[in-house]
């Protein structure tokens, strides 16, 4: 579920990269019984190009409706009513999720033992070790810090900015957390000001990350053998939810779903956070943070059914299988008479398997004109199979001026369970939705499945 969190950080942020798009456009209300089929595609590239399209026409004939690039209004609603088959479409492999900002730091190549050591641990069996909650909390730190990368990064050896970012979360868990941490070093807070032993702060992070070589950054300063760190609040945070380990004689890994979010209410799927420990007898807490990286992944959707969809036009479509294409420029939009409350989309996944949540791109991102013109989603009800329903409100703006590119990061939204559900079924329910300036067709451009 959505949450509201206020996270204590630096001054200093590292945002997240925006997500890159594809080009598409809007359709026509005549909207059809459809059933349509289609070979998974390959990983679609992503291109950031932005189109603005204005062609709209709000006449209609009595045999179609004349809306090209958005959806179209009352005078093709005769077309429309009859629109109740399931469109079904064949899952892309396309990655949808967004990419972090990495460039500032220190990376590790791809094929290192690290990334070996991780991939040899995810085809094992999930573990508990016996000190999760503290593995968990300094998994926490990292997330916190913005220090992963989705090309890998080996925390000792960052740029010192972002060892800085780390070793403030650190002593920000030890001092006032919620976590198993708390209480494991002597940092004091007064105010916004937090005061540890120099002596004390590089033990605790040789015992965290393996830092050998502390050097204070510009927001940290050592006086008569204390490390004082200032720091703010309102910085942007993540969490990886629901997270699984696994072991073996050398190192443990943390791994799960990644979400980012801000106090503006945005978050997003990230992809899955691999944060690797070796263990470690000479630390306190057992085992030493040594690795993390984003994977890339997200669960395959095998097909996709709607209860109704837009007419193509010109060689464009409105079908379900735009939702998982990878594609923010190309939409699903409903087809019904109004403005599609009661539609529905439903997500037939690969196999069975355990979901943590799903992440909705609200609206049709390719331009500001197309997202203005044409209706959002304001309230969703998903059912993720077992029993297991969310009602969530799903957010969604546009400034104009806005590129495809920032409209796709700006309407994404997260929805989670509490806990993950064995499932190979979702179905989610518009139960409200918001009518564009033009049209009262509702648009969703993608779904990720996590």
């Amino acid at each position: 579920m959505k949450r509201s969190f206020i996270a204590i950080a630096l001054s200093v942020m590292v945002s997240a990269a925006a997500v890159g798009c594809t080009s598409a456009d809007v359709q026509e209300q005549g909207a059809i019984n459809t059933e349509t089929t289609q070979e998974a595609t390959e990983e679609v590239t992503q291109e950031a190009t932005e189109q603005a399209t204005e062609e709209t026409s709000e006449e209609a004939s009595a045999d179609t409706a004349s809306s090209e690039d958005s959806a179209s209004d009352e005078s093709s609603e005769a077309a429309t009513e009859g629109a109740s088959k399931d469109s079904k479409s064949e899952a892309s492999d396309a990655d949808a999720s967004t990419a972090k900002a990495d460039d500032k730091k220190d990376t590790a190549s791809s094929d290192n033992e690290y990334d070996s050591a991780i991939d040899k641990l995810l085809a094992t069996k999930a573990t508990k070790p016996d000190n999760a909650d503290t593995l968990s909390g300094m998994a926490r730190c990292v997330t916190l810090s913005n220090a992963l990368s989705d090309k890998g990064v080996v925390f000792s050896e960052m740029d010192n900015d972002f060892k800085a970012s780390l070793r403030l979360e650190i002593l920000l868990d030890t001092s006032m957390g919620n976590s198993a941490l708390k209480g494991t070093a002597s940092a004091q807070i007064d105010g916004s000001k937090i005061t540890i032993s120099e002596d004390d702060a590089k033990k605790l992070f040789a015992d965290v990350y393996g830092e050998d070589n502390f050097t204070p950054a510009k927001w940290e300063k050592v006086e008569n053998g204390n490390l004082f760190v200032e720091f703010g609040d309102g910085e942007p945070w993540e969490f990886v939810e629901h997270p699984q380990f696994f072991e073996d004689d050398k190192y443990i890994l943390l791994t799960g779903a990644s979400v980012y979010g801000d106090n503006g209410g945005g978050e997003s799927f990230e992809g899955y956070a691999d944060i690797l420990f070796k263990k470690n007898s000479d630390s306190k807490y057992g085992a030493t943070l040594v690795y993390g990286r984003y994977r890339k992944d997200s669960i395959k959707v095998s097909s996709v059914e709607t209860s109704s969809e837009l007419a193509a036009s010109k060689g464009k479509t409105y079908s379900g299988k735009n939702l998982i294409d990878g594609d923010f420029k190309t939409v699903w939009c409903e087809g019904a008479k109004g403005d599609g409350a009661g539609e529905t989309i439903t997500l037939k996944l690969d196999k069975k398997q355990l979901v943590s949540g799903i992440q909705i791109c609200n609206g049709y991102t390719a331009s500001y004109d197309l997202y203005n013109s044409n209706g959002v989603l304001t309230d969703v009800s998903i059912d993720f199979g077992n029993g297991k329903k969310v009602d969530d409100k799903i957010n969604g703006y546009a400034n104009a001026g806005n590129t495809a590119e920032q409209l796709s990061e700006y309407n994404l939204n997260v929805v989670e369970l509490d806990e993950p559900v064995e499932t190979d079924t979702i179905t989610i329910k518009i139960t409200g939705a918001k009518k564009g300036a033009k049209y009262d067709d509702t648009c969703v451009s993608e779904v990720t499945v996590f």
